[in-house]
């Protein structure tokens, strides 16, 4: 089993799970740009990974207008694109609230959409072009949340819940151009993100059936599944990886 495309541009690969994805995938050989908004994450990011193979520049994916001069940019950097991964997104913990419909205000409600609902949907449209306009049978993974799968979904569910139907549409739509579209939906996995009650890795979590945390490796290992040469058979699909959540209900 080997990825589908080697040149591989993460989205959010700065720290958590875009962070384990990027290692993963330059451990297999391939080319990888990992992006964010902050340069001094991004590179003690690459620090940490330390393989040639890894490549950084800033960016933020909010600014919609500027995606299509950044992947002109990115492919200079890797000397083609064939696979997007799309883990850039606000955590309701970066403001503290977001989860319940009640528990967040009108400013709060656009920060979070900007990224996590507006931005998530222009970067997937024309990452999508971009393939269409190459000609290229890329790979297009993108990271939902479990909370799309629970009763109360608040801002931040509501914008994974449509992360899942526009994989699903545009996975089915694109498949025939060679276009893999697929996504992830992570339960509660061992990142800063949950750092305010994820304290150590082998901390009790009783909420997942599997009484523990998920950690990010295992996440890279099934977004390396999803974007290799396997993987193909799952076209347009979101995988709920949430150690049996008590609280999902999808």
């Amino acid at each position: 089993m080997k990825l589908r495309n080697d040149h591989i541009v993460i989205f959010g690969g700065g720290s958590g799970i875009g962070k384990a994805i990027a290692e993963r995938f330059c451990t297999a050989g391939a080319k990888v740009l990992i992006v964010g908004r902050t340069e001094k994450k991004l590179a003690e990011a690459a620090a940490e990974i330390a393989s040639d193979h890894l490549h950084y520049l800033p960016f933020d994916i909010a600014d919609c207008d500027a995606h299509r001069d950044f992947f002109a940019k990115a492919e200079a950097k890797l000397g083609g694109i064939g696979g997007f991964v799309n883990a850039a997104a606000l955590g309701a913990g970066t403001i503290g609230r977001g989860y319940e419909p009640w528990d967040i205000t009108p400013d709060e409600w656009t920060m979070l959409t900007d990224v996590n609902f507006k931005a998530a949907f222009f970067l997937m449209r024309n990452e999508i072009n971009y393939f269409l306009e190459k000609e290229v049978r890329g790979n297009i993974l993108n990271l939902a949340s479990n909370a799309a799968c629970m009763d109360i979904r608040g801002s931040y569910g509501a914008s994974k819940e449509a992360i899942i139907k526009w994989t699903r549409a545009l996975g089915k739509k694109y498949g025939h151009n060679g276009i893999i579209l697929n996504g992830i939906a992570p339960g509660a996995t061992f990142t800063p993100m949950i750092a305010s009650y994820a304290h150590e890795i082998d901390q009790k979590y009783e909420r997942h059936a599997i009484e523990r945390f998920i950690r990010p490796d295992e996440i890279a290992e099934l977004a390396f599944y999803l974007m290799s040469d396997y993987g193909e058979i799952i076209c347009g699909h979101t995988v709920v990886a949430d150690g049996g959540d008590n609280k999902a209900t999808l």
